[in-house]
């Protein structure tokens, strides 16, 4: 008995991804997410590529539904930077991403390079349209998976199949992506500094063929908007100065975002908040399927630190823990971890200048380039 629930287990697991990736029934995949959104920004627009000084290396790690006998692990690895020295250049970037998905051993990779380019608008407004090209890959390990007619109902897994087995393991296709940002700065109540940003982006624009067999099996359009602001007061209630701005030193920071993501039949929303303050961030986000927030199905929670190195460098570690809400779904699958690595040089420039800093080569009129150009959060 013991063996039967064993094979019954591994055949429903394999069963599942098998309809996902090769397109039976003509169900459709969806995307890896990432709790940290707001770490990874280019993974989802590339119209963020450049958006700030200098250059931003990013790792991130995911293990989501640490419940089930193999979780989803995503990795993601991305660099851009600005480069405004270059006349309507916003920046460069490359962006890799792998994903292991349960006991069939479903890998998929994706390496992209992008770049974007910047459109001042007032001297306190930006906007930036971004384009990334990828090569993808995705391979699945036959071997891992149990099909029905290789099961007896005493003794298990005991004849052979008679599934015909592709020729190749893995389909790689080319992908694109295109996005756009607009970010503005000014000066709030009690002397505060407001950044605000929004953003829109379609990825997988022509839907490429992903089918192991052969058939067609598109990889639906994925649309995401997202925005957030953020609120910066000097202790005191003193104006910050661009010091504090870029290195954190003892401000506090508000940083209220949103983000919608809608691939197929498939929706997400995420709405919360962070803090920094001393170094320190704090955060608390929801996600659902639906606006109705008073039944979010995750609470994520979210810890790091801000380590500035100098007062145009630092490192950032954030750590985010997703529960899950529903009672059911949280005794299955459990919760899902995530930690963020970010590396930020305010002042890097392939082309000279100073990574975007400098006023006149970004194209604005008087001292607003500087909240309008640095990290924000």
């Amino acid at each position: 008995m013991k063996n039967n629930y064993i094979y019954t287990r591994r055949f429903l697991q394999a069963f599942l991804i098998l309809i996902l990736s090769a397109g039976f029934f003509q169900l459709k995949a969806q995307d890896p997410i990432f709790s940290q959104f707001y770490n990874n920004p280019i993974y989802y627009n590339p119209g963020y590529i450049g958006l700030n000084s200098g250059i931003r290396t990013r790792f991130n790690y995911r293990n989501q539904w640490t419940g089930i006998p193999d979780p989803f692990k995503t990795y993601s690895f991305s660099m851009d930077m600005a480069e405004r020295a270059i006349p309507g250049s916003g920046g460069i970037g490359i962006l890799a991403t792998s994903d292991k998905a349960g006991t069939a051993s479903i890998k998929a990779t994706n390496i992209g390079i992008g770049t974007s380019a910047r459109i001042p608008l007032y001297d306190n407004m930006v906007a930036q349209v971004g384009f990334m090209v990828s090569y993808a890959q995705k391979a699945l390990n036959w071997d891992e998976l149990v099909f029905t007619d290789e099961l007896n109902a005493r003794y298990g897994r005991i004849y052979e199949t008679q599934f015909d087995r592709p020729e190749s393991n893995r389909v790689s296709y080319p992908d694109f992506s295109v996005g756009g940002v607009y970010r503005f700065a000014e000066t709030g109540l009690n002397n505060s500094n407001i950044q605000g940003t929004l953003g829109l982006a379609f990825h997988h624009v022509f839907e490429p063929n992903e089918s192991f067999l052969g058939q067609s099996s598109p990889l639906p359009r994925k649309l995401v908007i997202n925005g957030d602001l953020v609120i910066e007061m000097e202790q005191g209630g003193r104006p910050s100065s661009y010091r504090s701005y870029r290195s954190g030193g003892s401000s506090f920071k508000f940083n209220p975002g949103f983000q919608y993501e809608k691939q197929s039949e498939f929706s997400t929303y995420s709405i919360g908040l962070n803090i920094l303050k001393s170094s320190i961030y704090l955060g608390a986000w929801f996600r659902n399927q639906t606006f109705n927030f008073f039944e979010a199905q995750d609470a994520i929670f979210t810890v790091g630190v801000n380590a500035p190195w100098s007062k145009d460098s630092r490192m950032k570690i954030m750590y985010s823990y997703d529960y899950i809400i529903q009672t059911n779904l949280n005794t299955a699958a459990r919760s899902s971890h995530e930690i963020s690595l970010v590396f930020e040089f305010d002042t890097f420039s392939l082309f000279g200048g100073s990574g975007g800093g400098g006023g006149y080569s970004s194209g604005y009129r008087g001292g607003r380039v500087r909240e309008m150009d640095c990290c924000p959060f």
